[in-house]
């Protein structure tokens, strides 16, 4: 009965092991250009970047908690307000090149 608790137990960390703190700083998946959104109260400048929960649709951006840095070189301008989502939160948005 142990060697099947000590299994079991194994089996859940095993599982927990492979996943992301969910604010798992990453670099940024851009590659195409586009309009990317993010809280605006989570934007942060972060020298030659700018941190927030980046997302490639509004509606994406208002559920997100993922943390990705755009690099400034990426980015026309600077963020936009934009809208804001059902959780009550402001959007920015950047377009990429």
């Amino acid at each position: 009965m142990k060697i099947a608790v000590a299994a079991a137990c194994l089996v859940a960390l095993a599982g927990c092991a492979g996943m992301q703190p969910l604010l798992d700083p990453k670099p940024a998946p851009i590659a195409a250009s586009g309009t990317y959104y993010c809280w605006r109260d989570r934007l942060t400048d972060e020298g030659s970047s700018l941190g927030c929960n980046w997302e490639r649709s509004a509606d994406d951006a208002c559920k997100s908690t993922a943390w990705v840095s755009l690099a400034k070189s990426n980015v026309s301008g600077m963020p936009r307000n934009s809208r804001r989502c059902e959780n009550g939160q402001w959007l920015v948005t950047v377009t990429s090149r």
